[in-house]
């Protein structure tokens, strides 16, 4: 029952998120839609997965609809059209889409080749040609060690373009405004509204109680956050996890802390200096490893070469690599979020 009420609710989700009139209605939906998807990976056993989505989904993708939601201003309803080009745009991907679909393999056919040789070979073979328990691991971190650089270079690149495209736009107006050009603002203010600034810039009373009781609980959180993203990270080898998800928890921990003690707060602690260079340092960390084994005699990534002891040099290459992974995602996470609060706080 719960194999068939999951899927079906999140095509209920999917269709109220189009149909809500009301956007922070359809963010909401949208979040539970996500929240939803990380049940169904987790009983497909895909719990790795379902670490990410709810982390990004369900946490990073909210809080970033909902700041920008919050700048925009509403659109007189009589004012809107549909977009026919772009309405054309993509229902024509969909169809390539569902048209490539057609010559998938059927994965219940016991015949293909995913079922009689690849996937018998990785778990009879996996653990004594990489050293791996986790044949997930395995497979990302070794026989697809390329594929997986590829990824992590593809999102270190992601992040740089965020940086290039959004930061030169915040940079020509972040210097505008100064402290004392908030002060002469403030003083041309009404006698009302001038009052409802300074409470909101000095809290009094219960507003003080909530802040000190939301600036504890995540003091007290967020270490434990690092160290979870952490323990995925190194023990991506042995159970469900590795750099992609530890990496998006340490991101997380960040973009929290951000959001209960401010932005500038969050750049004391971690500058948009370190990130920036976090964000191409674990690409160089993932492929400096392959280097590394060319001088020792070796392939490219081939780990085995690294010490005398074949399975545990493949561990701690793939650890290695695992790290860098992790450097990067958490890096580009945070990008995504910095950026986009600063272009907004200046738009």
């Amino acid at each position: 029952m719960i194999d068939v009420a999951i899927p079906l609710f999140l095509v209920v989700c999917g269709i109220a998120v189009l149909l809500m009139k009301d956007l922070m209605s359809s963010i909401m939906i949208f979040s539970v839609y996500s929240l939803m998807m990380a049940i169904e990976w987790v009983r497909l056993n895909a719990v790795d997965v379902a670490i990410t989505e709810a982390a990004v989904g369900a946490g990073i993708s909210t809080v970033l609809f909902m700041i920008i939601l919050s700048r925009t201003k509403s659109v007189d309803e009589s004012k809107k059209s549909v977009n026919i080009l772009a309405l054309l745009v993509a229902v024509g991907v969909a169809a390539i889409l569902l048209y490539g679909t057609l010559d998938l393999p059927n994965l219940r056919n016991s015949n293909i080749a995913p079922n009689t040789h690849i996937t018998p070979y990785y778990l009879e073979n996996s653990y004594e040609e990489t050293g791996q328990l986790n044949v997930v691991a395995a497979i990302l971190a070794s026989y697809r060690g390329y594929d997986t650089l590829g990824e992590t270079t593809v999102v270190a690149t992601a992040g740089l373009c965020l940086i290039l495209l959004l930061r030169g736009r915040n940079s020509k107006q972040s210097t505008k405004d100064t402290q004392k050009d908030r002060v002469t603002n403030l003083n041309k203010l009404s006698v009302d509204d001038a009052g409802v600034k300074l409470s909101e810039m000095n809290p009094t009373g219960a507003d003080k109680d909530k802040d000190i009781i939301k600036k504890t609980v995540t003091k007290f959180l967020i270490p434990f956050i690092q160290l979870f993203g952490l323990y995925v990270i190194v023990h991506g080898e042995l159970g469900p996890g590795g750099g992609f998800q530890g990496g998006v928890i340490l991101g997380v921990s960040v973009i929290v802390y951000s959001l209960v003690f401010g932005l500038k707060e969050s750049q004391k602690r971690m500058s948009i200096k370190t990130k920036d260079l976090l964000v191409s340092s674990g690409v160089l960390i993932y492929g400096g490893i392959g280097v590394i084994a060319l001088f020792f005699g070796g392939n490219y990534l081939q780990y085995n070469v690294l010490l005398p002891d074949p399975k545990f040099a493949s561990t701690l290459g793939i650890m290695g690599i695992e790290i860098g992974v992790g450097i990067t995602v958490a890096a580009v996470m945070i990008t995504l979020f910095y950026e986009t609060v600063r272009l907004v706080d200046n738009d």
